[in-house]
């Protein structure tokens, strides 16, 4: 009992130590006249907030220095790239349009910020302002941005023929975003069809033209040995023999159901293979912003 009493003392006496350091604190700061609320310390709590990855927080606090102070770019491109980095899209632009800073596209690098944003976001922006960006840029960045503007589109013919009609301007600035979009549009792929019928001729050859081989060889036994089965039973005991149309009905189910799986097979290759070239171009395009 009287060593809580004196925990309690304890804990009592640490916590008015605690209050009047922290009175000491403000006093101290008020007294120095310093305003911790003035346009420079909140850069500097701005900066601390980005550097730390609190992008949200940052957002914040760029939004409200530039409510309160003149435009500036430092400030505007800042803003923007907490936006990117916090993956901040839903209000972002709202925000934007509402701080005016449509209006500070002339700037190269607030336009070329506000363009990496749209990029990443892939929704919500005006494309009137992104064209307003678009034309603060040189011919280079131009054709970077466009070809980034029909990639997140899935525009792929204009993308495509874009990429083609300013080969020279994009193999020479961004040779690894020209080479990953070139290729996605040589992918040919596998013809579902093509897998179907191979599989119809000879059980499982479709999903091994597909690149599934273990698949195509449990195909072919199921198929075959089933075949063989019922083939069995029938040369033994004629069309009376159950055992003759049991595996026969099995081995025509697992005929057909690998003629289906073959189709199915060679969608699946172009679906991930096609992703793989989309994530290598997207992150080719990234790596620019």
């Amino acid at each position: 009992m009287f060593l809580t009493l004196q925990n309690n003392d304890f804990m009592i006496q640490s916590g008015k130590h605690l209050f009047f350091l922290f009175l000491f604190i403000l006093f101290a700061i008020l007294g120095n006249g310093q305003n911790i609320f003035d346009t420079e310390n909140s850069k500097k709590f701005a900066r601390y907030l980005f550097n730390t990855h609190q992008y949200h927080l940052a957002a914040v606090e760029y939004e409200r220095i530039l409510s309160i102070s003149p435009p500036d770019t430092e400030i505007s491109t800042f803003l923007l790239k907490s936006y990117r980095m916090g993956n901040i899209c839903a209000n972002s632009f709202k925000h934007i349009d509402a701080l005016g800073m449509n209006r500070f596209f002339i700037n190269d690098t607030i336009a070329r910020e506000f363009l990496n944003l749209a990029l990443t976001c892939n929704c919500c922006y005006e494309t009137s302002h992104y064209e307003k960006a678009l034309n603060s840029l040189g011919n280079s960045q131009q054709a970077f941005y466009r070809l980034g503007y029909y990639f997140f589109n899935q525009e792929q013919e204009s993308l495509y023929r874009f990429n083609e009609e300013n080969r020279n301007l994009l193999a020479t600035n961004y040779p690894s975003v020209f080479t990953n979009i070139e290729t996605m549009s040589e992918f040919r792929g596998k013809s579902p069809g093509l897998a179907m019928t191979m599989s119809a001729l000879l059980p499982g050859s479709g999903k091994a033209y597909s690149g599934y081989w273990g698949d195509a060889v449990m195909s072919f036994l199921f198929v075959s040995s089933n075949a063989w089965l019922s083939y069995r039973g029938f040369s033994k005991k004629g069309t009376k023999s159950a055992s003759g149309w049991i595996f026969g009905g099995v081995s025509l189910g697992f005929y057909m159901g690998n003629i289906w799986g073959s189709g199915r097979a060679a969608k699946t290759y172009n679906e991930v293979a096609y992703e793989k070239m989309y994530n290598e171009a997207k992150n080719s395009i990234y790596s620019h912003f």
